[in-house]
């Protein structure tokens, strides 16, 4: 049995293409201009919203009826998400 209040395989893998993300960005996308560190600055901002999002996953799992899991309702476990215990 998975515990529900860990991440699964597919969130830890988004997470680390959020830091992959986030280090080509920074090395290879933005300038070094006078700007950099507030466009960097904006750009995480962003980032961590994705990453926030795919964290409240595993409190979704954790607590069915009080948070939901991305494309479900409170309360609804999806098909194959089921706890084995």
């Amino acid at each position: 049995m998975t515990d529900p209040g860990l991440l699964t395989e597919a969130e830890h893998r988004a997470m680390d293409l959020t830091v992959e993300l986030v280090n080509l960005i920074a090395g290879e996308i933005v300038g070094h201009g006078r700007t950099r560190e507030s466009d960097l600055n904006e750009l995480v901002r962003d980032i961590h919203a994705v990453q926030r999002t795919i964290l409240k996953q595993a409190a979704a799992r954790a607590y069915p009826d009080r948070y939901r899991l991305l494309g479900c309702e409170v309360g609804v476990v999806p098909a194959g998400r089921e706890s084995d215990g």
